[in-house]
């Protein structure tokens, strides 16, 4: 959600006149002073780009790993997303949309792949088909309270690091949330649902081969 809101605003955001000293690795500002046609076309390619991953890859991905087993794996690496993209800047003009082109591919493949994992676990973590309304009514509330506040405090930090001089304090900022809800995320374990399904699967395989014995 910080993603979705910061990234027009880094992309549109100009560069000072005249530089500012760096002072790297964490003392520099900069943006792409792209224009509002041009952020919309790139916001535009990525929708597209997360409608056929959604439709092609994520179902194969899941299929393969399971819902667990993929979200463990997108939490640990997704602070390192908000690591490197303020350095986009700082890449030379030539490579500068090769590097944007990167790092939508990569926020999208994990952010679409994030979603629907959580989505399962939250749904299969439930004690009963009747709580399920309950809960998915707090992950909603808590969802929507993350959306109301995530762009607010992001952009709050964002106008303060501009000022400062450090231009990355926001996503900075957000990796150590990522972080943080990485070490939260690890300690999810498989739903009680599964293990029952797995054990029963076990058994009925185990009760097919020794009929096949006794035939």
């Amino acid at each position: 959600m910080t993603f979705d809101q910061l990234f027009p605003v880094f992309l549109s955001t100009e560069a000072p006149v005249p530089p500012e000293p760096m002072s790297l690795p964490f003392r520099f500002v900069g943006g792409f002073g792209l224009d509002s046609k041009t952020v919309g076309i790139i916001l535009s390619i990525q929708g597209a780009y997360s409608l056929l991953i959604n439709m092609v890859l994520v179902p194969a991905i899941l299929k393969r790993l399971g819902a667990l087993r993929l979200f463990r794996l997108l939490i640990v690496g997704y602070f390192a997303l908000y690591l490197v993209t303020p350095y986009l800047v700082l890449l030379p003009e030539n490579y500068r949309m090769v590097g944007i082109a990167l790092v939508l591919v990569w926020k999208c493949t994990f952010a679409n792949m994030a979603y629907p994992s959580n989505a399962i676990l939250t749904a299969d973590s439930a004690p009963s088909h009747l709580a399920l309304g309950t809960i998915n009514g707090v992950a909603a509330s808590t969802a929507s309270l993350c959306r109301a506040f995530g762009p607010t405090i992001s952009g709050i930090l964002y106008s303060i690091g501009l000022r400062s001089g450090y231009s990355g304090l926001a996503w900075w900022c957000s990796a150590l949330v990522a972080i943080t809800g990485a070490v939260v995320g690890l300690q999810v374990r498989e739903p009680r649902s599964h293990l029952l399904n797995t054990t029963v699967d076990d058994d009925a395989e185990a009760g097919f081969a020794l009929e096949g014995v006794r035939g």
